[in-house]
């Protein structure tokens, strides 16, 4: 438990670490992207402004220059395209007045506007005279316009050197925005990638810690289930046998004498044995390999007798030659993987016939359990305890487990292992 606990608080550890990493970079990027729009914003502000910019000066000239074509020529048209141009400087200016936001820059187009305007009442004085009182009365009353031109294109590149500033500024700032946030999101990304490949270091550590661990508890429970068996058949069965030797010593005695409890002697005996007979069975169950290499072979040999004719079964061990393997605890788990699956194919399966096979070659031992019962359902089930064990024993080894139909009916649990796995770590 203590270790699930410790992997769990890594992980937790981790996944704050990565969120509080991916916040940053989402605050940063959001910030980023907040002041790119800004600036897009301001830079096409102020190239609307330059535009419109150009466009006043544009009109303005093209309304002096149609009105002088009027005051000269006495043509009507220019009148019309001089109103014309009045017209489009109107329309600029009031853009202008909504582009704008920065405070001197307002203040200089208010400037722009004022001169402008005084140069257009100039202008549409001189066509009303021009009108009503001939070009001679113009000359009297024609004032210094070049001078109200020279002033309204020195604001306008005023409005245009401090625009190209802010264009320029906003294009440095966009720069160092941009190099900033690529910064932090390759820093962020790394120290992601990094604490990801730590996260998975420690989480793998973990697990083959904990695999180590299960992997000692399992054998520990092997050899203390060993030594069980070990004490009961040096100790309770020899203590039993010896009783029974009395017990027998008294029957016969008694019947010497024909003592009518010679009878009571006599069952006395018999449930002794009995005793005697399940406690080795007892001492069997909790240590079926010997310690020997061959010890595997005469386990299921065992295992197979024991089985052969309850309920009209029949079970064979098929081994063609003989297969050492001198580990007893990786005989042991072959021996339990086998007895799961053979209790297995007689609670479910319903089988006439099991055979166990203990197969070798020169890279891997494979033994199989097979049996013609009913075979694999449609659905399988969920995986129950029993199989658990098995796949984890077999995990164990370093083997293969398999669950398999039989070629014609039943099902064949097969466990391969390989021989290097007999050399140990």
């Amino acid at each position: 438990m203590r270790i699930e606990l410790s992997l769990s608080r890594k992980i937790a550890i981790a996944i704050a670490i990565g969120l509080l990493v991916l916040i940053a970079i989402g605050v940063v990027s959001y910030r980023s992207i907040h002041e790119f729009v800004r600036s897009a914003a301001i830079v096409t502000q102020s190239q609307a402004i330059l535009t419109f910019l150009g466009q006043v000066e544009s009109d303005i000239v093209t309304a002096e220059s149609e009105a002088r074509g009027y005051v000269i020529s006495g043509d009507e048209r220019y009148l019309t395209l001089y109103q014309t141009a009045r017209d489009e400087v109107e329309s600029d200016l009031r853009q202008l007045q909504q582009l704008v936001i920065d405070p001197e820059i307002r203040r200089l187009v208010n400037e722009m506007e004022r001169l402008i305007r005084e140069r257009l009442e100039r202008l549409k004085k001189t066509v009303a005279i021009r009108k009503l009182e001939g070009i001679e009365a113009v000359v009297v009353v024609a004032g210094p316009g070049k001078k109200v031109m020279d002033e309204v294109r020195r604001v306008i590149m005023s409005i245009e050197d401090k625009e190209e500033k802010l264009l320029k500024d906003r294009d440095q700032q966009a720069r160092m925005m941009a190099n900033r946030t690529t910064l932090i999101i390759v820093l962020g990304s790394l120290l992601a990638i990094l604490l990801a490949a730590f996260s998975t270091i420690i989480i793998i550590a973990d697990i083959a810690h904990r695999e180590r661990l299960e992997r000692e508890v399992l054998e520990i429970s092997e050899r203390e289930q060993r030594r069980i068996g070990q004490d009961l058949h040096d100790g309770v069965c020899q203590h039993l046998t010896g009783i029974s030797l009395l017990c027998r010593s008294l029957q016969q005695k008694l019947g010497e004498r024909a003592a009518a409890e010679a009878a009571a002697a006599e069952r006395i005996t018999h449930l002794i044995n009995e005793g005697i007979e399940q406690t080795r069975r007892v001492t069997q169950g909790l240590h079926p390999v010997a310690s020997e290499p061959g010890g595997l072979m005469l386990a299921l040999q065992a295992l197979a007798a024991s089985v052969h004719g309850v309920d009209q079964l029949t079970c064979t061990f098929d081994c063609p030659a003989p297969i050492a393997i001198p580990d007893q605890m990786i005989a042991t788990h072959l021996y339990r993987i086998a007895q799961e699956a053979v209790q297995n194919a007689i609670r479910h399966a319903r089988p006439n016939t099991i055979i166990i096979r203990l197969l070798a070659d020169e890279e891997r031992i494979a033994m199989l359990v097979s049996d013609d019962g009913l075979g694999l359902p449609a659905e399988r089930p969920r995986k129950g305890l029993g199989l658990e064990i098995m796949a984890y024993r077999a995990n164990t080894l370093g083997a293969r487990l398999e669950i398999r139909p039989g070629a014609e009916r039943g099902t064949v649990v097969r466990c391969i292992l390989p021989r290097e796995a007999l050399l140990g770590p």
